[in-house]
């Protein structure tokens, strides 16, 4: 049983946070301690012992470990993360062992059940701790027998790249915070839900992005190779103090993603009035990504072959990543902005299933640095496909690019009143400058929000800044991006976008009440 998991496998599975895999990976903030370090652990380790992958029978996805290794990555304290951690222990619902242990011989058998959490759980775990990470997560994600291939005569491919991707990018999510912190448990953990997800349509992993992946078998010997020498440059001695800078607009590497973007916007084969779509269902169990890759996968597959990544480039892989960064919270942001009018406050739609586009693209290049070639390019291709099928099924919002860099302020501060009530000392640089630096007000209200999405998703904005933040405007249209108003793009996205979300949900550490995310999607200018 995992309650009798001895002292020193513990510490195999939770060791210390390690350093992030790639440099485009966040820097963590500074405030961790020892004492911070010791509340993370333990709460991670009770996590994993006492509760399910799904806090309810709805398949609701249990976030509390995702909340302590985002905060902790911010700075919080020890007694912040147990507080954090309580406020998921609360609901969670208990751990229960499966019917049957899992091994190679069944694991076929039982994916897609959530009853067999804890027997996939402890499979994973034994195999992480004996081929570690780079292995296993090529054996059994993106190989050609996890996925392709029959497990068993007569049964059906295992999709296991599929599955995921499923569940609004949960499993991503979740296997991310494992290859980012370097925790074979959190690893263990997201291996095993993506095991118990069903897949989404199959045209998310289409034949087409598929074609190459037997060449997956023979790129498993170079993965390791790969992650060390090329997708990890903090650990090459010449490249430790290498500066990210924006994408290189003289870099050839075939059609931007905010350019397909732009063109799935302006067709009308992708409106909501076209698809049919029946209404949305306000929550998380609403199935309109899967409709959507029913009826227009095979398209929006076909619009992604534009979008090439050559796997053993790791410059260009750096830049696809880049791509997507940007675009996703582009979706989330401007997006919402753009259709404020028809939101609940007036001021920004805070899509709920958007905002997964933000906190999923933050672990690209962590899960990246344990793939081998092939698997990355496999990976990326299918990644972009979700995201375009996601912001066609939320109902295509318009992106009022200009515009939002118009009216939406970046220099997001806390209510006025929230601000310290004391006179500025005689001397201060600018006496009535309260808030000289946005990101550190935003970063102190988040540690105390309870919204286990709002910390991931500032964090996202917060280490997308200090990467692009110095992007002038015009760098995307020397990069020939298609989308209307992408002259206007600048590094600044990512604060406004950061001071749309505080106000959405509420500064309640400076006395606001707590707000809610939307779920209506976007769906008036197609009607």
């Amino acid at each position: 049983m995992t309650e009798n998991i001895a002292a020193d496998k513990w510490d195999r599975l939770y060791p210390t946070p390690s350093h992030p895999p790639s440099h485009q990976s966040p820097r963590r903030l500074p405030g961790a301690t020892a004492d911070s370090t010791s509340a993370l652990l333990k709460t991670l380790r009770d996590n994993h012992v006492k509760w399910h992958i799904f806090f309810n029978d709805k398949g609701f996805h249990n976030h509390a470990s995702h909340h302590l290794l985002a905060i902790y990555g911010l700075g919080a304290n020890g007694p912040n993360l147990e507080a954090a951690y309580e406020t998921h222990a609360s609901y969670q619902r208990p751990a229960f062992k499966s019917p049957e242990p899992i091994n190679k011989d069944n694991f076929h058998e039982h994916l897609g059940d959530e009853n067999y959490y804890n027997a996939y759980l402890h499979f994973f775990t034994d195999v992480l701790l004996e081929k570690g990470a780079v292995a296993t997560i090529e054996e059994y994600i993106f190989s050609p027998k996890a996925n392709i291939e029959p497990p068993a005569p007569g049964k059906p491919p295992m999709q296991m790249a599929n599955r995921f991707l499923s569940g609004l990018l949960h499993c991503l999510i979740h296997t991310g915070y494992g290859c980012e912190f370097g925790l074979l448990g959190q690893l263990a953990e997201g291996l095993a839900e993506t095991a118990v997800h069903n897949p989404l349509a199959p045209t998310l992993t289409p034949p087409s992005l598929l074609q190459y992946l037997g060449a997956a078998a023979s790129d498993l010997t170079n993965a390791a190779v790969s992650a060390i020498t090329s997708l990890m440059p903090s650990l090459v001695l010449d490249q430790v103090h290498r500066v990210v800078k924006p994408s290189d607009p003289n870099a050839a590497g075939g059609v931007h993603a905010l350019s397909l973007l732009s063109r799935i916007m302006n067709d009308e084969h992708y409106s909501y009035r076209s698809l049919g779509l029946p209404p949305f269902i306000r929550g998380e169990e609403d199935n309109s990504l899967d409709t959507v890759l029913y009826l227009r996968g095979e398209k929006l597959s076909e619009i992604v072959k534009e979008w090439t990544v050559d796997g053993t480039n790791a410059a260009e892989v750096e830049r696809k990543i880049e791509e997507l960064f940007w675009m996703n919270v582009i979706i989330f942001g401007v997006g919402g902005w753009s259709d404020r009018k028809n939101s609940k406050t007036g001021k920004f739609n805070g899509d709920f299933f958007y905002l997964h586009l933000v906190t999923s693209v933050l672990f690209l290049p962590s899960i990246v640095a344990y793939l081998s070639p092939t698997s990355i390019s496999i990976f990326l291709r299918t990644y972009l496909l979700n995201c375009l099928a996601l912001y066609v099924a939320r109902g295509r919002p318009r992106l009022h690019v200009a515009e939002f860099f118009d009216e939406v302020t970046p220099a997001p501060a806390p209510p006025a009143d929230a601000l310290p009530p004391l006179k500025p000392g005689e001397g201060t640089l600018i006496a009535d400058n309260r808030t000289p630096s946005p990101w550190l007000a935003i970063v102190q209200s988040t540690l105390e929000h309870p919204d286990d999405h709002l910390c991931k998703l500032q964090r996202a904005l917060a280490h997308f800044a200090a990467l692009y933040g110095t992007t002038p405007a015009g760098h995307f249209k020397k990069l020939g991006v298609e989308l209307q108003g992408a002259e206007k793009i600048d590094g600044t996205l990512f604060i406004r976008v950061a001071g749309l979300s505080m106000d959405r949900v509420g500064w309640m550490r400076e006395g606001e009440k707590k707000e809610e995310w939307d779920f209506d999607g976007f769906t008036t200018h197609d009607q």
